[in-house]
């Protein structure tokens, strides 16, 4: 808190210089009737000292944040940012930035959005990459209109288990466009794809598979891809925890057409719901469809390296009726939040950080079979799993909470005929003493 003197005079010099002659003539647009015209009931006054304890006395009813382990994530997750991200992230030449109308004068920028999409493009194996949309639900509507646009067809087949919160962001986009969507079921904690063949044969644009999926399951992508293709769609991966990049197989590599991620993980802080940092990637030869904004690497007259807007479809950029999206901005401080975080940790961090998480994951969920309390689902996950509770769910939660542990998340909130399932995360956070706390904690029966 800080002490701001302002003695009368220098009120009454403020007041003469935005043009008031009285602090009641600067608030006359403020109705009278909802004016308070008393002092406030607040107790005192106090000394320092005192005003310094009352006040930490009510912050103290907070919950802390970093006093709760996590067991919740479902698309946002709590993962170790070294401090030096934050320390870039917070130099003002970064903190105050925005990419200007004449983008070639922010050179750090530019360089910054060129990093990350090569790291991008690395982690996903595919040729071209716009790395800043508001976020990934925003990524996988956007990725939709663009197969929407490459087949001219109008169907979109979309799994259940892409998290229902996408699912949701996909249908406001494409409610305008007379795009057909249709749900492919689940069977236990991945998409049920046996009758992918029959809903095909049509006008399908693009099928949308998330892997990790919305249970932590690991879709088995290229068994589907040349099934996808020899119709003519698309084939569309949504990726809601990009640390499982550092792990699992490129989606290059599987048949996947377009990539839509959500990059919060890397060095992204939870910040009670956002700003997030969605990405897309795809082929060289989707280039002209895609949204955003793409920096690319040249050289100036002096022959210097020098980095440039190499592309920006945008209806702020060209032709209105020409643009691809109307996005109009990206989260330039979170391109170098995860810039940084990619750097530092490198090829070899990142596994090290994927396979952690899947260990961690995998030693929990065994943990729990040991109780009895739970019934367990057999399928591949990173680094989320679902389960079902023979506990009473709210006596599960007061167990976890008591223990300063944010217990995991109700799945019949999105998936009503799941009753009693919880979707347990585990990441790098999560210590092995705390795991077994959490398994001993849920093992015992009342």
């Amino acid at each position: 808190m800080k002490y701001i003197p302002n003695t009368d005079n220098e009120k009454k010099g403020m007041l003469k210089e935005i043009g008031v002659s009285s602090f009641n003539e600067l608030i006359k647009d403020i109705p009278e009737n909802i004016r308070l015209k008393r002092a406030l009931s607040i107790p005192g006054p106090f000394d320092e000292e005192k005003i310094k304890e009352q006040v930490h006395l009510v912050a103290e009813k907070n919950v802390n944040f970093f006093s709760f382990k996590h067991l919740i994530g479902a698309g946002a997750y709590r993962h170790y940012i070294p401090e030096v991200v934050k320390a870039i992230v917070s130099r003002e030449e970064f903190y105050t930035s925005y990419t200007p109308y004449q983008p070639e004068i922010s050179q750090g920028n530019l360089q910054s959005m060129f990093e990350l999409q090569t790291h991008l493009a690395r982690l996903t194996g595919m040729n071209v990459v716009v790395p800043s949309l508001y976020d990934g639900a925003s990524a996988v509507a956007e990725a939709v209109l663009m197969a929407v646009r490459i087949t001219h067809k109008n169907r979109i087949i979309v799994s259940s288990l892409v998290h229902p919160h996408y699912r949701e962001v996909i249908a406001t986009y494409t409610k305008p466009h007379d795009i057909e969507i249709i749900e492919l079921p689940f069977d236990k904690g991945c998409t049920d794809f046996f009758n992918l063949k029959n809903l095909l044969k049509g006008n399908t644009a693009a099928v949308v598979v998330q892997s990790p999926n919305f249970f932590g399951g690991i879709e088995n992508i290229a068994t589907i891809a040349s099934e996808i293709h020899d119709t003519g769609a698309l084939l569309i991966h949504s990726i809601a925890e990009s640390i499982s990049l550092g792990l699992l197989t490129a989606p290059a590599d599987m048949g996947v057409d377009i990539v839509a991620g959500e990059s919060q993980s890397f060095g992204m802080d939870l910040n009670f719901g956002g700003p997030y940092n969605g990405y897309l990637a795809t082929k060289t030869r989707f280039l002209r469809q895609l949204p955003g904004r793409i920096a690319g690497e040249t050289v100036d007259k002096n022959g210097k390296r020098a980095f440039v807007m190499t592309m920006r479809a945008r209806e702020q950029d060209i032709k209105r009726e020409k643009a691809t999206s109307n996005i109009c901005s990206n989260h330039a401080l979170n391109i170098v939040a995860a810039n940084v975080y990619l750097s530092l940790l490198g090829k070899n961090g990142l596994y090290q950080v994927a396979l952690l998480n899947t260990k961690a994951a995998h030693y929990l969920k065994r943990k729990l079979t040991e109780t009895n309390n739970f019934e367990i689902f057999e399928y591949p996950f990173f680094n989320e799993f679902v389960v079902k509770s023979k506990i009473d769910i709210d006596e599960l939660k007061n167990r976890l909470f008591r223990k300063s542990f944010v217990p995991p998340l109700r799945v019949d909130k999105f998936y009503k005929k799941c009753e009693n399932y919880l979707l347990f995360t585990v990441t790098e956070i999560l210590k092995r003493e705390e795991l077994d706390r959490i398994a001993e904690m849920l093992g015992v029966s009342h």
